[in-house]
């Protein structure tokens, strides 16, 4: 997985091998670590859109990485974001 800093586009590779360029939406911080909120770019102008969340892993200096959730971590983090959703309106 590689990231495009000049315009927040994110490259991830799905189960299946294929790569989904997705936006950088939110980075949220939760229990010590830290969440990437990423976009499919072929959902963006979608009022159904799904985010994808990942969790950012540094790995040297300035370099990180973007790993998948367990179901129990995901849980945990879709819930805290649904919260915060829920908080701000």
């Amino acid at each position: 997985m590689s990231e495009n800093e000049s315009d927040n586009i994110i490259e991830i590779v799905d189960e299946n091998g294929k790569i989904i360029y997705c936006e950088l939406f939110n980075i949220i911080e939760f229990e010590g670590n830290e969440y990437a909120m990423l976009l499919p770019q072929d959902q963006k102008d979608k009022d159904d859109a799904e985010f994808v969340v990942m969790k950012i892993v540094e790995e040297a200096e300035d370099d990180v990485s973007f790993e998948s959730l367990e179901d129990d971590e995901f849980k945990k983090v879709a819930d805290y974001i649904e919260n915060m959703s829920d908080d701000e309106e």
